[in-house]
């Protein structure tokens, strides 16, 4: 398929307009252009442009009038560039276009490359991620749905009655019980690393789990290993003082991030553009004992998120300086709990648990209802998914406040949807069922 510079120019403002309508956003700039231009031909901008959000590969090929023998090579090819993601489920072939983050940012550093102009590649997403404005970060930390939540230190946690951990905060849980694992290059030192600044922290850190791990060691992305193999790569991590950040759902967690402040585009987010909130907290928080404090600092060298501040004690301590936690940036890590050696530090729980969603999908619906997104979500998940999707964007729907779903409706203008929330909320619709078809766009027998 041949292009003009008109139609090829058209073709990389729709993929960014598409990108757009992602709870995580992509705002348009000059640098965002030239980062398509270098990752997609116009035809594959073209196809992207018409991806939903997840839909099998005959479904696209019959929406676009064409032979799904001709579309196979070109999406495995931008599959294992990390642009569209590819899943089997009963042996049936699925594709989503990849945000930006967590998305194509990641996969085109998890692993070293020859075959991209990685160097401009990394100073054109320094400039688009990192800019000093903060368009970006502000574009898809909005909210408080996030993408990545913290985990905290099970080690730091102490014996506190009524204190609970449930599997999905801890760590070794997700990576020892994980049905399929894989590593790849931690993606944001390696993108620093080509920029010359990265910190030295260990770079084979970024672990996948379950269909996420299968389809990007299928893309070439990542190495399968196992989950005793995972836990070795989790200890190591803990032992050089990364903190970890998990994808933010209790079931089905795809992803487990082993984060530096200096190099982490979230952790960047908190600490250059003052996002507190880009990073859900575990439901832990930092508290110092004074009397044991000695402020050395190296709590506070320690903390990801700058969250611990030493300070002058104003004469109320054995020593002149003492450390102070905000806990309104506290992701709850535990990262200077172990930090501190006179034992100053603990965890102790927060007043009100944090809300994680259930899977996935009700990440992402939860993230488009909060980013008045919730129109283009149905949008492309009609066209891909299919009514059972949407049924659960609709269960979603029901469990928010009520003026928060109503708000998330009106700009639709549909009284149809609004009949329709209305008719789930009376017949409490729903079942594993139909959250299976919503994630995978099966629907259930």
């Amino acid at each position: 398929m041949g292009h003009t510079a008109a139609s090829t120019d058209t073709a990389y403002r729709r993929l960014q307009e598409r990108l757009d309508r992602m709870p995580t956003g992509a705002p348009d700039s000059p640098v965002f252009q030239r980062i398509l231009r270098l990752l997609f031909t116009p035809d594959e901008a073209d196809l992207a442009a018409q991806m939903p959000t997840l839909g099998p590969l005959s479904g696209l090929a019959r929406r676009l009038g064409r032979d799904i023998e001709e579309l196979d090579p070109i999406v495995t090819s931008m599959a294992r560039r990390g642009l569209v993601l590819d899943l089997e489920h009963h042996g049936r072939r699925y594709v989503a276009l990849a945000p930006v983050v967590i998305g194509f940012f990641e996969f085109t550093f998890m692993r070293v490359r020859e075959d991209a102009p990685m160097q401009q590649l990394a100073e054109l997403f320094d400039q688009y991620l990192f800019a000093d404005d903060g368009t970006f970060a502000h574009a898809v930390f909005r909210g408080s749905t996030q993408i990545g939540r913290s985990l905290v230190r099970e080690e730091s946690l102490p014996e506190l009655p009524g204190a609970e951990v449930l599997d999905w905060e801890r760590a070794t849980h997700v990576v020892g019980e994980a049905t399929s694992i894989a590593v790849s290059l931690c993606p944001c030192r390696e993108h620093a690393e080509l920029l010359g600044r990265s910190c030295g922290a260990p770079l084979r850190t970024c672990l996948s789990f379950g269909g996420a791990a299968d389809a990007l060691v299928r893309a070439g992305i990542a190495e399968r290993i196992t989950n005793q193999e995972g836990l070795g790569i989790l200890a190591e991590a803990k032992a050089a003082g990364l903190a970890q950040t998990a994808d933010n759902v209790q079931h089905g967690v795809s992803y487990l991030c082993n984060c530096c402040g200096c190099c982490c585009g979230m952790m960047q987010a908190i600490r250059r553009h003052g996002i507190t909130g880009a990073i859900v907290s575990s439901n832990w928080v930092a508290e110092v004992n004074h009397q044991a404090c000695r402020g050395c600092k190296k709590c506070a060298r320690a903390c990801p998120a700058e969250a611990v501040s030493i300070v002058d004690n104003q004469g109320k301590g054995r020593r002149k300086y003492w450390a102070v936690v905000d806990p309104l940036k506290c992701l709850g890590c535990g990262v200077c709990d172990e930090a501190c050696r006179y034992g100053a530090h603990r965890m102790v729980p927060r007043e009100a648990r944090v809300f994680t969603p259930e899977t996935t999908f009700d990440r992402v619906v939860a993230m488009a209802i909060e980013r008045g997104m919730l129109g283009d979500l149905l949008v492309d998940t009609l066209d891909g998914a299919g009514p059972h999707a949407v049924a659960r964007v609709l269960q979603v729907l029901e469990r928010s406040a009520p003026a928060r779903a109503l708000r998330a409706v009106e700009p639709l203008r549909s009284v149809f949807l609004s009949g329709v929330l209305a008719a789930v909320h009376r017949s409490g619709l729903g079942g594993e069922a139909q959250v299976d078809a919503a994630v995978t766009g099966v629907e259930p027998a």
